[in-house]
């Protein structure tokens, strides 16, 4: 017995690190492309339009990739998705290397957006899969830390090797990667029968998960919360460092800024991977992401009022790092358990759309605010209104969940 419950736990911890790569490659791609834009542009001589082209190829084409690939990787299953979405990638990163123009590499961009969501709208409904319930959350909290990683290691990664070497560089570590990720995924065993969908590929199928018929209650109050938390987060983020470095510490220079940034996102990367220990001090994850938002909001409002204090500024940009991804790996894990297993692809893939619209929408607003308010205040305000209604949804779906469990 203690043989077969040994061998059990490594292929658990096999799993979990597969897992956390695949999570890690996703917000690597995401991130890549803004470090190594500028040797891009260099080389290849793009315009301003352009470059904007190249940048909004990749989360035009994810956002349809999601809404495409959610139902089928209910259907065919997490592991033959991310199978196939990993070689997909590979080919679109390949394809991006090679490129000589404009139109070749916003080609590969968007390719790659259709391609990653096999791998990024499976890996939380994967762990559902492979996981046993009592560890989910942990697991969550770990697997959602390959994003924090994923964005320290993209900017240096992609300034170094655009400067010293070439920006094609990254592009075809990410396709051996992800090749590599497919061989893994391929041990795996394959999702249980009772886990997938019976529904044929149709209209019904798209119809059922994807405007969320029988999904199951709060999971539309459980999106709205997301797509609020997503906005606030890219309305802060989206003028923070330019109001530090213009008003708040432009006296400062560039170099403490950095460090307070990369300083805040280890905060980050902290609050990632305690989710699951402090999730299990509470009856369900959500209710403790609705309370985080609560005191994020009053943080994110609290930060023009400390003004060029440094020591202020990074003691609030760590805690609001912190609570933020301690968010993201709560909301990711626990909107898993709103749903069957059969659905938690067409979620997991839901999710993800909802947080691509809410960045775009939350980055267009934050220069707005940003111009109309160059004191961040606005920026502030806005924030922490968009993170206290989070709270609230998150909390209306608690109720739901423990008013179904009587």
């Amino acid at each position: 017995m203690l043989p077969l419950l040994a061998a059990a736990g490594r292929v658990r911890m096999f799993v979990k690190a597969v897992l956390w790569t695949a999570f890690f490659a996703v917000h690597f791609n995401i991130s890549i492309m803004l470090p190594l834009l500028p040797f891009a542009q260099h080389e290849l001589g793009l315009s301003s339009n352009e470059s904007a082209l190249v940048l909004g190829a990749f989360p035009a084409a994810a956002l349809v990739g999601n809404l495409l690939l959610g139902p089928l990787i209910d259907r065919f299953g997490r592991k033959r998705m991310m199978i196939l979405g990993a070689i997909g990638a590979a080919i679109a990163y390949l394809l991006t290397a090679l490129a000589r123009d404009a139109a070749m590499l916003a080609f590969g961009r968007a390719l790659s957006g259709f391609a990653m969501p096999g791998i990024g709208a499976a890996v939380f409904a994967a762990i559902a899969d492979y996981v046993p319930p009592e560890q989910r959350a942990r697991t969550s909290g770990v697997v959602a830390s390959g994003a924090p990683v994923a964005f320290l290691a993209s900017m240096s990664i992609g300034v170094w090797s655009g400067g010293l070497l070439a920006w094609q560089v990254p592009f075809l570590l990410l396709a051996a990667l992800v090749i590599g990720l497919a061989i893994a995924i391929a041990t795996f065993p394959p999702t249980q029968a009772s886990a997938l969908a019976t529904t044929p590929v149709s209209l019904r199928l798209y119809r059922e998960r994807l405007l969320g018929v029988g999904m199951g209650g709060g999971t539309a109050t459980m999106l709205g919360g997301y797509f609020c938390w997503a906005a606030a987060i890219f309305v802060f983020l989206g003028a923070y460092p330019s109001w530090l470095v213009q008003h708040a510490l432009a006296g400062d220079g560039a170099g403490l800024i950095g460090a307070l940034l990369f300083v805040g996102e280890l905060g980050g990367l902290a609050g990632a991977l305690l989710s699951g220990r402090l999730s299990a001090l509470t009856r369900h994850p959500l209710g403790l992401c609705a309370g985080t938002a609560a005191v994020l909001a009053l943080l994110t409002v609290a930060v023009p009022l400390m003004g060029g204090i440094a020591p202020g500024q990074a003691a609030l940009y760590v805690a609001f790092a912190f609570g933020r991804d301690l968010m993201l790996a709560l909301m990711l894990g626990g909107a898993m358990l709103l749903v069957p297993a059969a659905r938690r692809g067409s979620l997991n893939a839901m999710l993800n759309a909802t947080y691509q619209t809410g960045a775009t929408l939350g980055g267009m607003a934050s220069a707005w605010l940003y111009a109309l308010h160059p004191g961040f205040g606005a920026n502030a305000l806005a924030a922490g209104l968009l993170l206290a209604g989070c709270g609230v949804m998150l909390r209306r779906v608690v109720r739901v969940q423990e008013a179904a469990a009587v």
